[in-house]
């Protein structure tokens, strides 16, 4: 049942619906209004491990907590990174004629990505979460974007922060409350700020993306006997719309959002199932160029800066809670350890910028039954951490985009991908 008080959002109607619509009108209305027709047409059959996802409906994705009358639906949800795995290893499977087993489970996939494609279905850009050292204040002309940057208590002061780990402060004294901008960023913004470089909240609001409010829908139990309505049986769901009808729908050069990803085998073009109730997702094979690579001298950077940046783009599962599991080893209060992407990159946490746990659950197929809830460490959570001895940049470019997970199985379904960015600690 729908929480009181909560504003019910304007109901969409379904898409393929709207595309039938519109593909038998095509020839009625302007051509910069029947683009969104043409973006529909497969642009090629060839297979890639590269792929974006296009939801046909808004998506359906439970975090796994209680659904009866008092709960009420679950809050629109981002697909996790095991929900788009899931999805892509069936793909594959049935592409391939293959067995549905615990080695399907092995398919290494990168995913959930943001890409932004134009009207002929080409992807133009990027977006990746907004980092936890950003912050927002003010409002309208206002506005502004802020950094949190690694500090040390000033004399007198003390926090029950964990040892050897720095507390965080602003970049600058800024009087107000925090407020709200976009949750998803350009790509290009993302690593002009890895670079120290300022950016204007108008223009993070303008090339970012916030997620609309949900879609809400009501639904009946049906009596499996008499194939009717059960009286008094109704609930609800709220999905995630990339494409939200309103108000989009008028507007050619509105956004169009796909989820991009990236598998350890070539997937073919085709319709496939992602998230609850079994709703369609046409899922389309890219070029690999489209993958983001590291700028130009990128780990040399990182090399003479003597420290880095870890910035998570997927939600991550440590064994430690807020922190990868690797960095176990205590050297004179500081807390250091390997990577296990990365052999021989020793690195030493300086500070942590991580915000509230988000649970996760699912149901386990092989098992028949509910996963254990698991606590994720958001996306966009980030970490300062020294080098403790000069590394190669060939050693550090096996940070780009690979997971921090401590379990194998974690890195494989792509939890916790990060983007290393040159940092130089203070001190």
């Amino acid at each position: 049942m729908s929480k009181k008080g909560k504003k019910q959002p304007k109901i969409n109607y379904n898409k393929q619906q709207r595309l039938q619509g519109q593909s038998s009108t095509a020839r009625a209305i302007p051509a910069a209004q029947s683009a969104r027709v043409q973006r529909e047409a497969p642009k090629s059959a060839a297979s890639s491990p590269i792929v974006s996802l296009e939801p046909l409906a808004p998506l359906i994705v439970r975090s796994g907590r209680p659904f009866d009358d008092q709960a009420g639906a679950d809050a629109p949800r981002f697909p996790p990174p095991s929900t788009l795995a899931g999805c892509l290893r069936t793909a594959w499977a049935r592409a391939k004629d293959q067995a549905f087993g615990p080695d399907l489970a092995k398919l290494a996939v990168a995913s959930p990505f943001l890409a932004q494609v134009d009207d002929t279905g080409n992807i133009v850009r990027l977006l990746a979460p907004k980092p936890a050292d950003a912050q927002y204040f003010g409002h309208g002309a206002e506005a502004k974007c802020l950094r949190l940057e690694p500090s040390r208590f000033e004399d007198g002061c003390n926090a029950d922060l964990p040892d050897g780990l720095r507390p965080l402060r602003l970049s600058e004294t800024i009087q107000g409350k925090a407020s709200k901008g976009p949750a998803w960023w350009d790509w290009k913004d993302l690593i002009a700020f890895r670079r120290g470089q300022p950016l204007s909240h108008p223009r993070l609001t303008e090339r970012g993306w916030l997620p609309p409010s949900g879609d809400r829908r009501t639904h009946v139990a049906i009596d499996a006997v008499t194939q009717a309505a059960e009286s008094g049986r109704l609930f609800q769901t709220e999905g995630l719309d990339l494409e939200p009808d309103n108000p989009w729908l008028e507007k050619s050069e509105a956004p169009c959002l796909r989820l991009l990803a990236r598998c350890a085998e070539p997937l073919p073009g085709g319709l496939v199932h992602l998230g609850g109730e079994r709703r369609l997702t046409r899922l389309h094979p890219e070029p690999e160029t489209v993958w983001p690579t590291p700028p130009a001298t990128w780990f040399q950077d990182i090399q003479k800066a003597g420290g880095l940046t870890l910035t998570l783009l997927t939600p991550g599962v440590f064994q430690a809670g807020y922190r990868p599991g690797w960095l176990n080893v205590w050297v004179d209060d500081r807390l250091t350890g390997e990577p296990p992407i990365a052999p021989g990159v020793r690195l030493q946490l300086i500070a942590a910028a991580v915000e509230r746990w988000q649970p996760h659950s699912g149901w386990d197929l092989a098992a028949q039954q509910p996963r254990p809830t698991r606590k994720l460490v958001g996306a966009g959570a980030t970490y300062w951490f020294r080098l403790l001895e000069p590394t190669a940049p060939e050693a550090l470019a096996a940070l780009w985009l690979a997971s921090l997970c401590d379990l194998e199985q974690d890195r494989r379904d792509g939890y916790g991908l990060a983007l290393p960015a040159p940092w130089k600690p203070t001190d």
